[in-house]
């Protein structure tokens, strides 16, 4: 495997994990806990994973629907709004400005697939608005999605052809080398993100991440077990489990995780088959180095604040 591949690879996650870590300073302090403050309530808490996402826990005096709901909305629309300036704002085609309006639509796409998912599904800041929009709250999540193909459509059209352009040897070389690359990158984030995830065991984000249906489930599920021991009867693990399958079949909800992930699958190939520009040269040491600095900074940065705002 060529050792631009390597480099083009760790170029790629050094830019997400830099893109991860500054949105979740700007989505947690900034959108949740800035507006939350401005309403004026009391951050009590707040936890920011080094790799995954975190979570702002603050005491509201007074709430009202539209507090509550703009507290919530506010991490959304930061990444959103600085996902849209960082693409309509950074000119210029080299390598560098189309990683940074990359990070843009990586923004974008975030923002809204977490606003559609967790609409549609009742969980994370999505839960204000499946609770109080009812079944409109469909249209919404179908919206946010569309923004997420669009988006995801736009920066696999900018960035995909710049980047395999970086790579040596024929196209068909050169397409494979990318996509190593691609998977190499996004397999460590991932496995840096769930394996956090795993290891804290966090139950408050937990909490905040189990979809409505299962929360459902849960209640009803006890529910059942007390009126079980009402009648004196002790439920085997068998009747538990029973009940569990009947519950999970009488609370199912459309499959709309999976509908958006296989349309924004198709949105990327779509963008990937359209790409375009970009030139042949390699990943600079320059470029690559600022990369990581600015990656190791925002993880440095995400500790030193998680550490402070504990304490």
């Amino acid at each position: 495997m060529s050792k631009e591949v390597f480099r083009l690879a760790g170029l790629l996650a050094a830019v997400a994990l830099a893109t991860s870590r500054i949105g979740l300073i700007g989505h947690e302090l900034v959108g949740h806990g800035g507006v939350a403050l401005a309403a004026g309530a009391r951050i009590t808490q707040i936890e920011l994973f080094w790799f995954a996402g975190g979570w702002v826990r603050y005491s509201l005096p007074s709430p009202t629907t539209a507090a509550v709901l703009a507290i919530m909305m506010a991490g959304i629309a930061f990444e959103l709004v600085v996902g849209i300036a960082l693409w309509a704002g950074i000119r210029g085609d080299t390598l560098g400005r189309r990683l940074l309006r990359g990070a843009g639509t990586t923004l974008v796409v975030h923002a809204t697939w977490y606003l559609a998912t967790g609409a549609f599904h009742g969980f994370g800041d999505g839960l204000v608005l499946y609770r109080q929009l009812g079944h409109a709250r469909v249209a919404v999540a179908i919206a946010a999605g569309v923004v997420t193909c669009a988006a995801t459509y736009l920066g696999a059209r900018a960035l995909t052809g710049p980047l395999v352009r970086t790579l040596p040897g024929t196209p068909r070389q050169r397409a494979v080398g990318f996509a190593i690359a691609a998977l190499l990158a996004g397999g460590l984030h991932a496995a840096l993100t769930i394996g956090e995830l795993k290891l804290t065991r966090d139950p408050t984000y937990a909490k905040v991440m189990q979809p409505e249906r299962d929360r459902r489930i849960a209640i009803e599920l006890q529910a059942w077990e007390r009126a079980q021991a009402e009648r004196g009867v002790a439920p085997s693990p068998d009747a538990q489990r029973a009940e569990r399958v009947r519950l999970q079949k009488a609370n199912e909800t459309f499959p709309f995780v999976l509908v958006l992930v296989l349309a924004t699958l198709a949105a990327m190939i779509a963008g990937i088959v359209r790409t375009r520009g970009g030139s042949d040269q390699r990943v600079s040491n320059q470029l690559l180095f600022r990369a990581v600095v600015i990656a190791l900074a925002s993880i440095f940065a995400v500790i030193v604040l998680d550490d402070l705002l504990d304490g």
